[in-house]
């Protein structure tokens, strides 16, 4: 396509609609319009299958990351089937076995996911939408149970959810890392932290009693390159059968994430983000993927949900495999 049919196009995308019925071969939306920009599939077989876990009973603070799953769907008809770096993702099939419904009993919803989530992860990637931080409890749970031999853990987070119990409860988004660390297939030695910047006593004692856990504070990051810590986090998992990428949004700066429940200054950006994810994706056997503690009331012009948008489109695109690239100087319009 020319560079002024491309300019022309988008001149004319604002126009009434009756005046664009009779513009030939001009089709009045985009064809991508759809959930997951026309990526969906009910294929068994698809690349990618994604579970909503609007849950977030389990929040210290403020609520509202149970709005997450719908929030992030709903804007996927307006970001394009392509990554960043012009890979279009056509021909990728999303399978989205929608979300665990609410239950009441806290109990028998965590088992619920559980079970839900060993449907997903039969699949080459599965991704998980929060929800506040405690879902992924029962998710690695099932990770632990569908992934054989040692796994790793890469909790991206600005608190190192450690605690032992909160609030009352053992199943608080503070005890998340804590619980996954009890299961058999988890050696400490395999979890990796990046992002950290707020700590309680006991969490601190703790990581004091356990020096094989990698702690990548913010300050860290700032400090050394994200791509030094990304090429530690490698070097501490390599020879582990398969990866749990845990993603909690406020480990971003409120900058680039402001619709969280508990958010801290001092974060990454969304660039540092996204190139920590690419060398841990591209070096590791990455098999699932959370993003949580997104809460779309909290936020500004769906600023954050956009973001995890943006992770989600990226992972895509590293799991479809590679298209040729693009001629240098090729001329390309990119509408949405």
């Amino acid at each position: 396509m020319k560079r002024e049919a491309c300019s022309q196009h988008q001149d004319l995308a604002g126009l009434p609609g009756v005046l664009a019925r009779n513009l030939p071969g001009l089709p009045l939306h985009p064809t991508h319009r759809r959930l997951w920009s026309g990526l969906a599939s009910d294929d068994p077989g698809a690349e990618i299958g994604i579970l909503g876990i609007p849950f977030d009973n389990a929040t210290s603070f403020r609520k509202g990351a149970s709005f997450a799953p719908a929030k992030i769907r709903e804007l996927t008809p307006h970001v394009a089937p392509v990554t960043e770096e012009g890979q279009r993702l056509e021909g990728l099939r999303v399978r989205d076995y929608g979300d665990v419904g609410a239950d009441l009993n806290w109990e028998r919803y965590f088992a619920t996911v559980q079970a839900r989530a060993a449907q997903v992860l039969r699949h080459t990637r599965a991704i998980f939408l929060g929800g506040d931080h405690s879902v992924t409890i029962p998710l690695v749970a099932a990770f632990s149970q569908a992934a054989a031999g040692r796994l790793g853990v890469v909790h991206f987070d600005a608190h190192p959810d450690l605690a032992d119990e909160y609030d009352g409860h053992r199943w608080s988004h503070a005890c998340t890392a804590r619980r996954v660390l009890e299961l058999p297939n988890v050696e400490p030695r395999h979890l990796a932290f990046v992002g950290l910047r707020s700590w309680m006593d006991d969490e601190r004692a703790f990581l004091e009693a356990h020096p094989e856990i990698a702690v990548h504070t913010a300050r860290d990051v700032y400090r050394r390159s994200v791509e030094v810590v990304a090429e530690d986090v490698v070097a501490q998992l390599q020879g582990v059968d398969a990866v749990y990428f845990t993603l909690d949004i406020d480990g971003l700066d409120p900058a680039y994430a402001p619709g969280t429940g508990a958010p801290e200054a001092g974060g990454l950006s969304t660039r540092e983000l996204l190139e920590l994810l690419r060398v841990v994706f591209a070096r590791l056997p990455v098999r699932a993927l959370d993003i949580v503690e997104v809460a779309p009331p909290l936020d500004h012009a769906d600023v954050t949900s956009f973001a995890a948008a943006k992770v989600l489109y990226e992972v895509f695109g590293w799991t479809k495999p590679a298209t040729p690239v693009r001629p240098a100087g090729t001329p390309r319009c990119t509408h949405r």
